[in-house]
C-alpha cells in the first residue's frame, strides 16, 4: 500500500482499475486502495473503501444485513481467548469461520460441528490459534448453495443468471460447503467434486426470491459496480445470505465473468461497463476527485502519516 501514493503521483489518467485482492499479512489494507486513489484524484472501478471494509468483517456485515431485513444464519462471535462455555448456543449443527478472511481461508470439513460437543470448541480454538482472529459461529444453514452475481450497468443493477454449487458425492461425513480446498487445491476431493452449474436448475419463483434477497444485500452493504452474493437454501424454501463479496475475482475464467457472459455481456462489454461507471462518477464528482498533486522536488515520494494538532491550521486553510 505504501507504494501506491508514489505511483499515483506520477501516473497520468483519470481512472484507476482496481485489481488489488490482497497484501500478504495485511487483510485490511486492500480495502484502503479506493480511498487512496480517490485522494489522488482518480475515480476507481469497483466498490469503495466503505463497502469493502464492511464486507470483510463478517460479524458487522451480518449485523447490517439483519438490520436491513436480509435473512442471515443466526450466530455469535467468540473473541480470541474466549470460549463457548457461557454462549448458551441452542443444540444443533454449526459452521465456524475466521471473522476477517477471504477466499474461504480457514474453512474445511472440520469447520462444521455439532453443539454441544468438543468438536465445535476445537474449531473455535483452531481459528483463534491459526488466525489470531475472533471466530464467527453460525448455525449451519441450507442444503443448496447459490452464487448470485450483480452488475451495475449505469443506473441499473442487474442480477445475472444464477449459478448453483453442486456437491457431487459428498457423504454424511463431508459437509456440502465451499471450503478452501474446493477453491484452491485442484488435487483435492472437494475441488474435483464441487461443480458450478450456470444457469442454475431452479424454478422461476425461487429464482425471483433469490434475486430479490441478493439485491437487498447489495443495497444494505452499499455495493457498486459488481459483487457476488452467496445464498443457501433449505428444502422448505427458507434462504439465508452467508456471504457478500464486493470486488470478486474477475479473471476471464472466474465465476463472475462467466455469469456476465450468460447475461449477454462479453468480457470486453463487462470491462466497458466498469469504465463507464467510473467515468460517470468522476463527471458527477461522486468520487470527489482532485487534481493529482505535483511530484515533490527531487522526485521524492509523498509521506502519509497520521495528523497531529500542529496540522490544524494547514488543513482548515
Amino acid at each position: 500500500l505504501r507504494d501506491l501514493p508514489a505511483r499515483l503521483t506520477v501516473e497520468p489518467g483519470r481512472l484507476a482499475v482496481n485489481l488489488v485482492e490482497g497484501f500478504p499479512g495485511h487483510p485490511d489494507e486492500p480495502n484502503l486502495v479506493p480511498a487512496v486513489c480517490r485522494a489522488f484524484g482518480r475515480s476507481v472501478t469497483g466498490n469503495d473503501t466503505a463497502a469493502l471494509s464492511l464486507a470483510l468483517d463478517k460479524a458487522q456485515a451480518k449485523a447490517v444485513l439483519a438490520a436491513a431485513g436480509v435473512p442471515v444464519p443466526p450466530g455469535i462471535t467468540v473473541p480470541v481467548g474466549g470460549d463457548l462455555k457461557d454462549c448458551r448456543l441452542p443444540a444443533g449443527r454449526y459452521m465456524v469461520k475466521p471473522l476477517r478472511t477471504d477466499g474461504s481461508e480457514g474453512i474445511d470439513a472440520d469447520s462444521v460441528a455439532v453443539w454441544p460437543g468438543p468438536a465445535l470448541a476445537a474449531a473455535v480454538r483452531r481459528v483463534h490459534d491459526g488466525f489470531g482472529q475472533p471466530a464467527l459461529v453460525e448455525r449451519f444453514f441450507g442444503t443448496r448453495e447459490f452464487n448470485l452475481s450483480l452488475l451495475q450497468d449505469g443506473k441499473t443493477v442487474r442480477v445475472l443468471p444464477l449459478a448453483e454449487i453442486v456437491f457431487d458425492g459428498f457423504g454424511p461425513d463431508r459437509p456440502p460447503i465451499v471450503g478452501y480446498a474446493a477453491k484452491w487445491r485442484p488435487e483435492s476431493f472437494d475441488y474435483v467434486h464441487t461443480r458450478r452449474v450456470l444457469p442454475a436448475p431452479v424454478d422461476a419463483e425461487t429464482a425471483a426470491r433469490l434475486a430479490a434477497c441478493a439485491t437487498q444485500a447489495w443495497e444494505a452493504l452499499g455495493c457498486r459496480d459488481y459483487a457476488r452474493v452467496d445464498i443457501r437454501l433449505e428444502p422448505d424454501g427458507a434462504l439465508a445470505v452467508i456471504d457478500v463479496n464486493p470486488n470478486p475475482d474477475i479473471a476471464p475464467d472466474a465465476g463472475f465473468p462467466r455469469a456476465a457472459e450468460a447475461g449477454g455481456y462479453t468480457y470486453a462489454d463487462f470491462v466497458a461497463v466498469l469504465l463507464r461507471n467510473a467515468l460517470e462518477r468522476l463527471d458527477a464528482k461522486a468520487d470527489l476527485p482532485r487534481p493529482p498533486p505535483a511530484p515533490l522536488a527531487g522526485g521524492a515520494p509523498p509521506t502519509i502519516r497520521t495528523t497531529v494538532a500542529a496540522d490544524r491550521d494547514r488543513i482548515l486553510g
